[in-house]
């Protein structure tokens, strides 16, 4: 050392020694664990390490103090692992779990003693927790607080007295575990439950956390601290060899508790802390590293979280199961089972809650589908679940049932599918049993399925599930969904039609194609007669098809209405298709079932229905649009001129003018209102007026202008709401004979929960005033607003596929472009600006509604209004708009 050189204190030198020391336990581990360990073998190394940090660092303080405290501590006192620290599971960045247990005469000494030891290992880079604590204090507050006496369950002696850690121990078990074996059983479901509705409560959240998420290492947990208390053991293998899991059960749980323990070890390592949460980035990122392949029709990644769902859905199974075997019931619950229970259908014994089999008949039921049918029949009608003790030994033998169904269990299957109440309930149950793959093989293809992608909320199994559910929901509604559910008579088609319309997916295939073969396989399997075959068939091939109409489509349009009912066929095929379209999008996951959607859903059903029920579409618009003419006259004209000639030609004009959407969408009175004030605009004049609607969720705003401010009118009013964080959902673009803008924005304000404030929507409006106006801010500062003005982005995982679609077929008097894209702000804008420059007028656009992926839908013509008819003029709109949208989406967001 030279002789300027400072030396640095003692403490600060044992602290960066320490930190070095955590530093190096760490990166030996991660050499382990990139070197082919596995996951609890990491885990054991770390915990083991940590173990040592934290005695060498307790003994090290204790060794500074005075004989007589030492030997008080050594005697007196303990330092103990708990938690996951305890059961020696520790990722690289988990908190380390201790109890300082001490007897009185230690109080000062150890009290110090731990203080500074805690400080040092805090200071070392190890986060704690951690309390000091009598054996008495300890057992008081555990029998109060079941995460601490959970933690306890794996309580493990680092360094201290022996004898004081045996007595303790003895009377944690004794006080708080047998002493009230039911209330720590139920004090661990109650808190886990809670834990579950903080974190999720199904098992295939798409970005789940893995520790606390349903089916995480927390149930694992749970099965531990159940065992315990029931059998003396949290050992997996030991409840086992106690009959407490069966062989397969134990087996399922050790491979889950590797696979989720080494995720959980290779988060943590990535992130450099502590991080539970198995996000897009980072199933990607691991996919990569595992070297995943793709299969077709399954991308990599979904391959990897299918994987994951598996063991997730195999924990959550065996802990729910485990859970209602070795629940609590009170003296009273058993006394109301006894006095409620009654005999159905000779063998069954229902009682308030469960259905069970008189024991001479019970295994006829668990061993043959017949006779779990005709239970699960029994518990749907009776409004109860199977006994757990039954769901056992239905379980241990559904891999011998008959690979296909006899024409009974067939028709008992149908006779389910046929009812409403707990249907959901019945079929996850059924599903659980391994039993549905033996109604419907398909079944086991999307267990688990993942759909990588920014809307699909659940697997696809999950979602199939959740759309039955939502179809029963409907049930008793007094809505038109309601009410058309209520009308089916065969309900049984319409709930296997929503059980089979995803099971097409992860195929090469259109799933849509894959799902009619299987429809035809199904029907076949059932033995549904030929007409259900043809309702089932059409169903599932077609499930797409009423949403992508309603939300893509001009429904106005006869051209694209009596088609598609004459593909239909029938009311009742009719009623089907529109429940199971709300019910499917419900299912998707939150938020995506809307008002508007379920407007724009119910509109088209109403027109569909006109057709179907035996009136003319054209008649019934031809009658409405007199109606409106009669209406208008009557509530724009001027005092003495009701009957003047001039206005009704005046009138007639512009209704003749209006495209079918403006007529067929927009209400008399608005109608009325829209004329009046174009009556009133002189050149240069705007008029905007913002109209929330808080039950829809929605604002509209619509636009009406003097002609000479016409041009670009779209995409200026598109760029102002867009920089205003609005969603754009439809835009309605309509111009009057005489050249005037009448157009119509529906959005949602991302600003705002619940109903818009005045203030915004005039700020909104002025702001759309200046852009048409020429007042606004110069293209460049405009675009840059739009581009940045949202948080929201897609994020490093949205890989949908961007394409453009030119329709000159469906409709006679536009040309319909449908664009895909991935939703990023200021897409729109650089879609409508593209039709713009393009020379392209947009009369109708209906924007981001989506079943399976963004799509933006523009009813375009010429500057003459008329639809685009020269193939090369085609061909250049199709690659101008994919050359702006690759532009656009190169650019960093």
């Amino acid at each position: 050392m030279s002789d300027t050189a400072v030396a640095a204190p003692p403490a600060l030198g044992r602290m960066a020694a320490d930190k070095a020391r955590v530093a190096a336990i760490r990166d030996r581990a991660r050499r382990l664990f990139e070197g082919g360990a596995t996951g609890v073998q990491t885990a054991a190394a770390l915990a083991e390490a940590t173990d040592e940090l934290v005695i060498d660092l307790f003994r090290r303080e204790r060794a500074d103090m005075s004989e007589r405290d030492r030997d008080a501590i050594g005697r007196h006192a303990a330092v103990i692992a708990v938690g996951g620290s305890g059961r020696g599971e520790l990722a690289p960045f988990s908190d380390a779990d201790l109890l300082f247990l001490f007897r009185g005469s230690a109080r000062r000494a150890f009290g110090d003693c731990a203080s500074r030891a805690v400080r040092a290992v805090w200071d070392a880079g190890v986060k704690l927790g951690h309390s000091i604590r009598t054996p008495g204090e300890t057992v008081a507050i555990a029998r109060r607080e079941p995460q601490v006496a959970t933690a306890l369950v794996d309580a493990r002696l680092l360094c201290g007295s022996s004898e004081l850690f045996a007595g303790f121990r003895r009377k944690f078990e004794r006080s708080v575990v047998a002493g009230r074996r039911s209330g720590f059983i139920a004090d661990c479901l109650r808190g886990r439950q809670e834990e579950r509705v903080q974190f999720g409560s199904t098992v295939q959240q798409l970005q789940p956390d893995v520790k606390r998420s349903l089916g995480g290492l927390r149930d694992l947990h749970l099965i531990r601290w159940l065992g315990f208390a029931r059998y003396g053991t949290s050992d997996l293998e030991s409840l086992r060899l106690r009959g407490a899991l069966s062989k397969e059960d134990a087996r399922r749980l050790s491979a889950a508790h590797e696979f989720l323990l080494r995720i959980r070890i290779d988060l943590h390592f990535a992130a450099g802390r502590a991080n539970d949460v198995l996000s897009r980035d980072e199933q990607l990122r691991i996919t990569a590293q595992r070297r995943i392949s793709e299969r077709p029709g399954q991308r990599p990644v979904e391959r990897f979280m299918q994987e994951y769902f598996r063991h997730t859905t195999a924990v959550s199974e065996i802990a729910e199961r485990f859970s209602q075997l070795h629940a609590p019931r009170s003296l009273t619950a058993r006394l109301k089972q006894f006095v409620m229970t009654h005999r159905t259908d000779e063998i069954f014994r229902v009682s308030d809650e469960t259905i069970d089999v008189v024991p001479r008949h019970r295994q006829t039921v668990a061993a043959s589908l017949e006779g779990i049918l005709r239970l699960s029949y029994a518990a749907l009608l009776n409004g109860v679940r199977p006994a757990p003790e039954l769901v056992e030994q239905i379980r241990a033998g559904s891999a011998a049932l008959p690979e296909a169904p006899s024409a009974e269990a067939a028709q008992s299957f149908l006779a389910i599918l046929g009812c409403t109440g707990r249907l959901g309930d019945v079929l996850r149950s059924l599903a659980e049993l391994g039993v549905l793959e033996r109604l419907v093989p398909e079944f086991a293809h999307v267990r688990c399925l993942l759909q990588f992608n920014q809307y699909h909320r659940y697997t696809v199994d999950e979602h199939t599930l959740r759309a039955v559910e939502a179809a029963v929901a409907f049930d008793g509604d007094s809505g038109p969904i309601g009410v058309a559910y209520g009308e089916i008579r065969h309900k049984e088609i319409l709930h296997l039609a929503l059980l089979l319309h995803d099971l097409g997916k992860g195929y090469e295939e259109d799933h849509s194609d894959v799902g009619r073969r299987i429809a035809e396989r199904t029907a076949a399997r059932l033995g549904l007669p030929d007409h259900q075959r043809d309702a089932l068939v059409f169903l599932v091939h077609k499930h797409l098809k009423m949403a992508h109409t309603a939300f893509r489509r001009d429904t106005s349009d006869p051209e694209t209405l009596v088609p598609f009912s004459h593909e239909i066929g029938s009311p009742e095929t009719l009623r089907m298709l529109y429940v199971l379209t709300a019910a499917d999008l419900s299912a998707v996951g939150p938020g995506v079932w809307t008002t508007w959607k379920s407007e724009l859903l119910t509109d088209l059903y109403d027109r569909l229905m006109v057709i179907l029920s035996g009136r003319r579409y054209e008649y019934h618009q031809e009658q409405r649009l007199a109606r409106i003419r009669e209406h208008v006259q009557s509530a724009i004209a001027p005092p003495g001129e009701h009957h003047g000639a001039e206005l009704r030609t005046w009138i007639d004009r512009q209704l003749e003018a209006f495209p079918p959407h403006y007529l067929g969408f927009t209400s008399p009175d608005q109608i009325a209102a829209d004329l009046a004030a174009v009556r009133q605009l002189g050149p240069g004049d705007v008029r905007i007026e913002g109209r929330c609607d808080p039950e829809a969720g929605t604002v509209e705003y619509r636009v009406l202008a003097h002609g000479n401010l016409s041009e670009g009118c779209f995409h200026k009013t598109a760029g102002v709401l867009t920089a205003k964080r609005h969603d754009i959902l439809s835009a309605q673009i309509n111009t009057t004979t005489d050249g005037y803008v009448v157009d119509s924005f529906r959005v949602i304000d991302h600003d705002f929960c619940g109903a818009v404030p005045a203030e915004r929507l005039e700020d909104v409006s002025q702001a759309i005033r200046r852009a048409m106006t020429g007042e606004g801010p110069a293209l460049p500062v405009f675009q840059k607003k739009i581009r940045f003005s949202l948080e929201r982005s897609n994020g490093s995982y949205s890989e949908l596929p961007t394409r453009v679609v030119v329709d000159n077929h469906t409709s006679d008097r536009c040309t319909i472009i449908d664009v895909f894209a991935p939703d990023r702000p200021g897409l729109l804008y650089t879609i409508s600006r593209a039709i713009y420059e393009l020379e392209l007028s947009v009369l109708l656009a209906k924007i981001s509604t989506h079943v399976d992926q963004v799509v933006d839908v523009f009813y375009v013509t010429d500057l003459e209004n008329c639809k685009i008819r020269n193939g090369e003029k085609l061909r250049e709109i199709k690659a101008r708009l994919e050359e702006r949208l690759d532009e656009f989406l190169r650019e960093p967001v």
